[in-house]
This record gives structure tokens, C-alpha cells and sequence, in this order.
């Protein structure tokens, strides 16, 4: 918003200009969303973005990778989160996160009674540009 003040003076001037966008435009970042689950429990891990809990289990750890056009991670990039559910939320501590030197920040979703064969997406958007991940609930462990 401060290029409003500019504009206003340009238009009583009679002058043009063309304005910057962001140093990154919105197609120069790329999301990556991946969640994880503890390695003793393997068959929970569907797919990178992709985790499995069993009831009543109803929290999950998503992770947000920023990479710019050149594929190098994005620092101090505000990620927000957001699912498809009704009975979820992510932890609004978190939400939005900003990445770390890294490029990636995280946050947990929290389901309130979370239903066999709930399926939920959740989506990670930084700059214009969306990951996207899920977590599916399943009645039993084995």
C-alpha cells in the first residue's frame, strides 16, 4: 500500500509509471508441503505429503518448503495455512508461519474428532504460490 501515495501524485502530475512488483513475482516461488510421522511407525507415511493417522488420533505436523525460481530456499517467507474441514483448525500460533533460513516452517493441525476414512487437504500458500498435503484418519492400527 505504499505505492498510493505515489499514484496519487503521478495522477495530479499528469506523469506515468510502472510499478515493481515483489522481488519474487508470484510464479517465481514454489511450495512444497510434507508432513512426518515417527519412524516407528512406517506404515503411517503414505507419501511425502501424504500422512495417516489412526483415531483417535487427531493431530498432524505439516511442513512448508519456499524455493524461489532457482530452486534455492526462501527465508522470512510468510506461509498460511488452510484445510478443507470443518471439525480442523491449524494452531493459530503458527498460522501464518514465516520460513527459516532453510525455507521451511511448520505447524500442527488439529482435527476435533476426526472420523474413519476422514480425508483432509491442507494447502500451504506463500506468495501466490500453493503446496498441498493430506491426512486421512483409519479406525484401527492394523
Amino acid at each position: 500500500m505504499r505505492a498510493m501515495p505515489l499514484l496519487a501524485a503521478l495522477a495530479l502530475t499528469g506523469a506515468t509509471a510502472a510499478l515493481a512488483g515483489p522481488a519474487e513475482a508470484a510464479g517465481g516461488y514454489k511450495v512444497k508441503v510434507t508432513c512426518t510421522v515417527p519412524a516407528n511407525q512406517p506404515e503411517r507415511q503414505l507419501a511425502p505429503n501424504s500422512c495417516f493417522n489412526y483415531l483417535p488420533d487427531g493431530t498432524q505436523t505439516f511442513t512448508a518448503k519456499v524455493t524461489n525460481s532457482s530452486g534455492k530456499a526462501v527465508a522470512g517467507a510468510v506461509v498460511q495455512w488452510n484445510d478443507n474441514a470443518s471439525n480442523a483448525a491449524f494452531r493459530s500460533g503458527n498460522n501464518p508461519c514465516v520460513t527459516a533460513r532453510n525455507g521451511t516452517c511448520s505447524d500442527e493441525i488439529v482435527v476435533t474428532r476426526p472420523k474413519a476414512s476422514q480425508k483432509i487437504t491442507v494447502t500451504a500458500t506463500s506468495n501466490g504460490a500453493s503446496g498441498t498435503g493430506y491426512l486421512g484418519f483409519h479406525s484401527s492400527g492394523r
